[in-house]
């Protein structure tokens, strides 16, 4: 019989939530084991905070138990409803057949459950860390559930956000946008680039052309600047890109770069350079507004009116 002090031991870091919530969700998990590390993660579309926070570290237990059997695990998480919930609340709950103390049936039951047997499989130790403190493991797992529900964000007719099993190709985050006046003066275009824990930045500006000619060309750009083959969502929050990537390129191009009344479609050149970017990436288009916005997009916000801003500065010294 091997006793708890042969037990292996593993650190498990995890986080989950949803924005808004309840709403769509994300978790994610992070578990060290001797010199391996193994991450997890998953979302839902219609879910709560709690629910997310509970399926980060029931995933997490239910792996353990399938790859090494009984451990002893230090259980690292932000959330005091489930540290709480395990450690003081549940054995009452059982008690009083999965009810409250006031008599209501106890919520997200079918997780406390099932996190209740993972925890009689396993020596868990559970340890409350204040969320967003700076604790690198803690912020992986924060991260990993933030990409997970963004996921869950597309544009119409994008493809499926999920990886499959075979693509070796590296994931990249790109958010574009663009700033300016239009014809009447100098506009400018940003896009922020992230890969992992690595973002890197671009932007640009030019004179007589549109708002919306520069939004494309922060796109090709952003493109343009990727070395190698990859899994890109690319997010705006402008119709005019989404649609256009998504829908109407390849009519327009049917008809020999003409709308269906018979105009010339606007932006021709900077479409054809867009379409000439995308062809060796998998691109999913992602529409982004409001909370479900990605940090990043204001990011790049401010960097396209910073160079729609310095441009025109430089053109009235000139």
């Amino acid at each position: 019989m091997v006793s708890n002090n042969d037990l292996p031991r593993v650190q498990v870091y995890t986080d989950g939530g949803c924005k808004p919530n309840p709403g769509p969700g994300g978790w994610g998990a992070v578990l060290r084991f001797d010199d391996h590390e193994w991450v997890l993660s998953g979302n839902a579309p219609e879910t709560t905070n709690n629910r997310m926070e509970l399926q980060a570290a029931v995933s997490a237990l239910a792996l353990l138990k399938a790859a090494i059997n009984r451990c002893r695990v230090e259980l690292h998480t932000d959330s005091e409803y489930m540290r709480r919930g395990i450690t003081e609340w549940v054995e009452g709950w059982e008690r009083n057949g999965w009810r409250t103390a006031d008599k209501q049936p106890v919520k997200n039951q079918d997780l406390w459950q099932r996190l209740r047997q993972l925890t009689q499989a396993h020596e868990v130790q559970w340890h409350w860390l204040k969320g967003h403190a700076g604790h690198p493991l803690n912020e992986r797992a924060d991260q990993l559930a933030t990409d997970a529900r963004r996921a869950l964000r597309r544009g119409p007719g994008a493809p499926s956000a999920h990886q499959p099993a075979d693509d070796a190709r590296p994931a990249v985050e790109i958010c574009v946008k663009a700033s300016g006046r239009g014809r009447q003066g100098k506009c400018g275009w940003a896009a922020v680039l992230r890969m992992g824990e690595r973002v890197k930045s671009i932007s640009g500006s030019e004179k007589e052309i549109t708002v919306n000619a520069m939004l494309i060309r922060a796109a090709t750009e952003a493109l343009r600047t990727l070395k190698r083959p990859c899994r890109v969502f690319l997010y705006s929050d402008a119709n005019y890109l989404i649609d256009g990537a998504t829908k109407w390129i390849k009519g327009w191009q049917a008809r020999n770069w003409r709308t269906r009344d018979g105009k010339a479609v606007a932006n021709r050149d900077e479409w054809e350079a867009l379409i000439a970017a995308m062809k060796t990436h998998h691109i999913t288009w992602l529409s982004a507004r409001g909370d479900l916005a990605p940090d990043d997009l204001e990011q790049a916000r401010t960097l396209a009116a910073e160079a729609a801003r310095a441009g025109q500065e430089k053109e009235n010294q000139q």
